[in-house]
């Protein structure tokens, strides 16, 4: 039986921003005489230099805090957690730069003065599921796009409510589907302790479905007819990038647009089948803002990333969605039917309209025996059975779905499996690097998703033991992030495994309670021990805490040592990296608040 984390309430960093001409601004903070603080007494290390603090002030909680030229520290020995006795606070995501003039206490708070601005800092304690809640509705006012989230620029720096309305991500699919796996056990969590009739149980349901409905509409909106899933979609007054595969719809056709991607791939211009309709449920998330069919543009080239992500949505939306709504239940079911179908019937890959394979989705034999595919081959060989047990699940059909299964097992794919870290580690040799460099970070997400998927559903011991084995493969590179998103799949379906509570309470503890994407300076510090890979890049040998790291999605090297990823002060990012972990955690009762 597993005993749940529990998780209080904890202090949490709310930053001010003011210009320099802002009469909000305290005079005082202006005159505030800067004195050197006398550090001799403290035995701890600081991001800066002792000699380096040039100001201080001591807030009425008894906390001292520090400025020099690489920003705030805030030093309180009496916190009850290691982990926060010292805090540091750098630009962009904390102050306008480092270079800090004067501090003021006022109260708990601090006014900090710095060349270009001043910022008032101020500690707040926040429950671990009020911070989901806020981090869900800055999602939903600013990132949710028709359904879809994954970040979205500004136009002001910091300032929220001067998002870019249109835009889209490589990855829309994956992002969303994992924000709607959070969202659906969001709503299981609601409906177990408030009842179904409950007015927030049904909102989340409402935002869990819509999501959802995004999801399905990527696998519907080609009107191929073929199974075939989309990565993104604009609208037409969105302006199509240069970076993928794009295909107009007019009139029941679609043409692949001119871009350096089409060119190359000689399918410029060409003109495809979208006759296919789209079910009305799904097109209303563009139709209700008065779109029509005709010139939507969606993006092609679909990776197993997306699909991946796609299937584990599915399972969980079938679950706890489908019951209450036949309708979303049935567009599951015809979803990921076609979509299996399209799989199998061109040979273990998903094709584009030129009849050859998309550039990562590709789960064949042919592919797994070639040089790239070699390392691919024991996680893309876990997907496609990850898919087939998931399709069987949600259309309680066995048929095509469990022979092609049986096959798949009897040319090696579930030994596959279990050879990862093996081929890994020989293809990073290859290349003179060591593992840590060679790692795509964004398996990980796949690595858990598919592991996750085939041990639940899996009855057959040997086979289990099997994909056990290759998830545990995994356990290496995965177990470096400590993130919960991560553990607790891993701990669900491998119950020996160890959570390591206090790296949990600091994941959700120090998670920042806003996805602006601001980076913070870590090129001063002299408190983080660096070291440089094989290949030339820096990394830190241990991990900061969420807050003092930069913002990005399931996909970044979280020790990589560098200031600044996603899109700095002009980007906001989605919730899903904490929700997804935060609503697992609670509805498999693996922490508790």
């Amino acid at each position: 039986m597993i005993t749940p984390i529990k998780l209080e309430t904890h202090l949490n960093r709310f930053c001010t921003f003011y210009e320099l001409n802002n009469k909000a601004i305290p005079e005082a903070l202006f005159k505030t005489k800067s004195e050197k603080p006398d550090l001799s007494n403290i035995h701890y290390p600081l991001p800066a230099r002792k000699d380096d603090y040039t100001c201080y002030a001591v807030t009425d909680d008894g906390a001292l805090w520090l400025g020099a030229d690489n920003g705030v520290a805030r030093y309180f020995p009496k916190a009850e957690r290691k982990d926060d006795i010292v805090l540091h606070f750098s630009a962009p995501r904390y102050l306008y730069d480092n270079n800090v003039k004067a501090i003021m206490a006022d109260g708990n708070a601090v006014w900090v003065l710095t060349e270009t601005g001043a910022v008032r800092i101020e500690m707040r304690p926040l429950s671990p599921r009020e911070k989901a809640n806020i981090l869900l509705e800055e999602t939903l006012k600013y990132v949710d796009r028709r359904g879809m989230v994954s970040q979205k620029k500004l136009q002001v720096p910091r300032d929220l409510d001067s998002i870019v309305s249109y835009g889209h991500s490589d990855n829309d699919g994956c992002f969303t589907a994992g924000f709607a796996i959070g969202e659906i056990l969001h709503y299981a969590v609601l409906k177990r302790e408030k009842g179904e009739d409950d007015p927030e149980t049904q909102r989340i349901r409402k935002i869990a479905t819509r999501a959802s409905e995004a999801c399905l509409l990527l696998m519907n909106i080609s009107g191929r007819g073929n199974g075939f899933v989309a990565r993104s979609y604009l609208t037409p007054d969105e302006p199509v990038p240069d970076d993928g595969l794009f295909y107009r719809k007019s009139g029941g056709k679609a043409v692949c647009l001119e871009t350096r991607a089409s060119k190359k791939r000689g399918i410029a211009g060409l003109e495809i089948d979208a006759s296919t309709p789209v079910p009305d449920r799904l097109a209303a998330l563009y139709r209700e803002r008065g779109y029509s069919d005709d010139g939507i543009v969606y993006k092609g080239d679909t990776s197993s990333d997306e699909m991946t992500l796609h299937f584990l949505h599915l399972y969980f939306a079938h679950k706890f969605l489908a019951p209450g709504d036949p309708e979303l239940g049935e567009l599951i079911k015809s979803s990921i039917k076609a979509t299996m179908k399209h799989i199998i019937d061109h040979g273990n890959e998903l094709h584009e309209c030129d009849g050859k394979p998309t550039t990562w989705a590709k789960w064949s034999l042919e592919y797994f025996n070639s040089p790239f595919g070699w390392s691919d081959a024991c996680l893309n060989a876990g997907q496609i059975l990850m898919y087939l047990l998931v399709t069987m699940e949600i259309t309680g059909e066995q048929g095509i779905w469990r022979e092609h299964y049986d096959k798949l097992v009897s040319l090696g794919y579930a030994d596959l499996t279990t050879k990862h870290h093996e081929r890994f580690y020989q293809i990073s040799l290859m290349m003179n690097l060591d593992c840590a460099e060679e790692l795509m970070y964004g398996d990980n997400m796949l690595a858990t998703a598919t592991f996750w998927g085939l041990l639940m559903l899996e009855k057959d011991k040997e086979l289990r033991k099997k994909y056990k084995k290759g998830f545990e493969s995994w356990r290496g590179e995965i177990a470096r992030e400590y993130n919960p998103g991560y553990d607790f799949p891993f701990k669900l379906v491998c119950p020996d495994a160890e959570l390591y509570p206090e790296r949990i309470k600091t994941w959700f503890y120090r998670f920042h309670h806003s996805r602006l994407a601001a980076g913070v300076s870590m090129t001063k510090r002299f408190d983080i021990p660096v070291r440089k890979r094989r290949g030339g890049y820096l990394e830190i040998s241990a991990l900061c805490p969420p807050d003092e790291t930069f913002i990005a999605k399931y996909d970044r090297n979280p020790r990589q040592f560098r200031d600044e990823d996603s899109g700095g002060v002009m980007c906001v990012e989605s919730c899903y990296v904490y929700t997804f972990a935060y609503w697992i955690g609670i509805y498999y009762g693996l922490i508790s608040d």
